[in-house]
């Protein structure tokens, strides 16, 4: 089967989402919204209480859940050989959006990683 561009989109959407859902279990976790940056946390305390870990978890499963959808109907479109290393990204993700939203910290050594991540999927997509 030949890696279409539709099955790259969505691929590319699911990876998206399970980052998106890791850094939701992390925040629940963590105990609610007191580990986003401070502009962002007094966007989200408006509307959830700092306090509501188990909000934040289950809005993290949820997106898991609608990470495997997509990642299923990526499946119809992609070999799994080039499905599974591209499910890569979501590395590259977490990483994009625990700096953005968390504030955490991403060395040089991490970003070179990174690249090198990037740099494979790309090989792996052609």
């Amino acid at each position: 089967m030949k890696a279409w561009p539709i099955g790259l989109v969505v691929l590319v959407a699911a990876m998206a989402v399970e980052s998106l859902a890791q850094l939701l279990l992390k925040i629940g976790a963590a105990g609610g919204s007191g580990i986003l940056r401070p502009t962002l946390r007094g966007m989200i305390d408006r509307f959830l209480p700092p306090d509501a870990a188990r909000v934040w978890i289950v809005l993290g499963v949820l997106a898991y859940g609608l990470e495997i959808l997509l990642y299923t109907f990526a499946l119809r479109h992609l070999d799994v050989s080039v499905a599974v290393p591209l499910g890569s990204l979501c590395f590259v993700g977490v990483a994009l959006l625990s700096r953005l939203l968390l504030g955490e910290a991403v060395g040089r050594v991490r970003w070179l990683g990174i690249g090198l991540i990037l740099a494979g999927t790309g090989l792996v997509a052609l």
